[in-house]
C-alpha cells in the first residue's frame, strides 16, 4: 500500500516541481512576421539553457515562447528546423534562436562589427537579408527578404 501511495505521490508531484529561473528581465518586445504582429511588454527568463519569452497585454499572456530541446509557442511545439522555417521563413541552423534571444552573435560571427555598446551584423544570401544589432542590452533583428522584425528593448 505504501509503495502505491509513493508512486501516486511521485506521479502527481514529480512533474509539477519547477526549478526557478536563474534570471528574469523585463523588456518591451516587437515581433512581426507573416503570422503575427505583437508589440507588448514581457519577460525573458533563463534557466540552465532554457529560455522563456512571455509577452503580456493588459496583464494577460498573449505570446509564450519556450526554447529548450524543441521550441514551443503557446501550446504548439516544433523541432528547431521546423520552427525556424515557420517563424523565420528559412530553416536556420539549430542554435539560431538560442543565440538570437540570448543576444549573441549569429552565424559564427559572420560580418560582425563590434563597438563599445555591442555589435552589428549584416548578412545577405539568396535566402535572407539580415541586419542584427545588439547594443546596451537591446536587440534589433530584421530580415528584409523574409519580412521579419524583432526588437527587444530593456525596461529599467
Amino acid at each position: 500500500m505504501l509503495k502505491y501511495l509513493l508512486v501516486l505521490l511521485f506521479i502527481f508531484t514529480g512533474c509539477s516541481v519547477k526549478m526557478p529561473y536563474t534570471s528574469s528581465q523585463s523588456y518591451f518586445v516587437v515581433i512581426k512576421n507573416s503570422q503575427l504582429a505583437l508589440a507588448d511588454t514581457g519577460f525573458i527568463r533563463k534557466r540552465d539553457g532554457d529560455l522563456n519569452l512571455q509577452l503580456f497585454s493588459a496583464s494577460t499572456p498573449v505570446f509564450d515562447l519556450h526554447v529548450k530541446d524543441s521550441i514551443c509557442v503557446d501550446l504548439l511545439c516544433l523541432d528547431r528546423e521546423s520552427f525556424n522555417q515557420k517563424f523565420f521563413g528559412y530553416g536556420h541552423y539549430n542554435t539560431f534562436v538560442d543565440e538570437l534571444f540570448n543576444m549573441q552573435p549569429i552565424y559564427n560571427q559572420t560580418n560582425i562589427v563590434k563597438n563599445a555598446a555591442g555589435f552589428e551584423q549584416k548578412i545577405k544570401t539568396q535566402n535572407y537579408d539580415i541586419i542584427y544589432r545588439v547594443a546596451n542590452g537591446n536587440l534589433y533583428f530584421k530580415d528584409k527578404q523574409n519580412r521579419i522584425l524583432i526588437k527587444i528593448k530593456e525596461l529599467k
